[in-house]
């Protein structure tokens, strides 16, 4: 039985190698066929990281308007006299009482944009329009904006003693923003001056163009007034045809020379559409102020 056993195993081991030899030979004549390895999934790549890039914030349009103090310190002859400096002066505590009055009123009424005229030339109506807006500008956290639309003869710059830009029919024509015309004196008090004669002022002042460019002034820079220093009424129809664009109207009579016809001439031209806000007496007479006194 062992023997047999073992006859076979010796056997078995003999084959063994051609098998082996066999099996070669069959893989060989086989068609080879490499086994692609799958790629190993890329490890993700990490996420960029997304800085928040915001835009650039511009100021208001009230801080974007050009910086120039006035310098009130500083006068010069022939300068218009400026009450704002002297504030015990009894002209000065007058602006201060038709200031308060002018802003309860503009307030009770929702209305900002008033028009300083007078019935003839050398009344005062500049004169009035500068130390009123100085008088407002000095109310803390208010805005007042004060406009020379006097074209046929523009006198804030000289008041002020600031340059103006350019004249105002380029403002007025849309031809210049208003943020580059405009010039901001304090926190409270911006000016826009012109500079030349416009002969065809009164065509200006009642096109559509000015019209649009006061009403983007007044929405943007949202002052609580609107100062615009006009001509005389009776010299030229620049008031008439201006105003449909305001919401009242301040005649400042000259109490050395304005008659009661010129005044009753000037409630005609204003007439009941624009309201009629009150009449200031410059140069009063027998009040022992000085001759600039209201």
């Amino acid at each position: 039985m062992n023997d047999q056993t073992t006859g076979i195993g010796k056997r078995a081991a003999a084959e063994r190698p051609f098998r082996r030899k066999a099996a070669l030979r069959a893989e060989a004549a086989a068609p080879r066929v490499e086994k692609v390895m799958s790629p190993s999934k890329p490890m993700p790549l990490p996420e960029p990281e997304v800085v928040a890039s915001l835009p650039a914030t511009l100021p208001e349009p009230w801080e974007r308007l050009r910086a120039t103090p006035l310098g009130l310190g500083r006068r010069q002859v022939g300068q218009m006299p400026l009450v704002n400096l002297h504030r015990s002066d009894p002209a000065a505590k007058a602006f201060d009482v038709l200031r308060t009055r002018l802003l309860q009123t503009l307030k009770a009424r929702g209305w900002r944009r008033i028009g300083i005229v007078a019935p003839t030339r050398g009344c005062g109506a500049s004169f009035t329009a500068v130390n009123l807006a100085l008088s407002i500008a000095r109310v803390p956290d208010s805005r007042t904006v004060l406009l020379d639309m006097n074209m046929r003869d523009p006198g804030l710059a000289g008041a002020l003693g600031l340059g103006a830009p350019g004249d105002m029919r380029a403002l007025l024509r849309g031809d210049v923003s208003y943020l580059d015309h405009l010039t901001r004196c304090s926190g409270t008090l911006a000016v826009g001056l012109g500079a030349g004669v416009a002969g065809d002022a009164s065509e200006l002042l009642q096109a559509p163009a000015s019209a649009e460019v006061l009403d983007l002034i007044q929405d943007e820079l949202n002052p609580d007034v609107v100062i615009c220093d006009l001509p005389a009424i009776l010299a030229h129809d620049d008031l008439a045809a201006f105003l449909p664009r305001l919401d009242g109207v301040l005649l400042v009579a000259d109490g050395t020379q304005t008659t009661a016809d010129q005044i009753r001439r000037c409630q005609q031209v204003i007439g009941d559409t624009t309201p009629l806000l009150g009449v200031i007496l410059n140069r009063g007479r027998g009040t022992g102020a000085e001759n600039y006194a209201l």
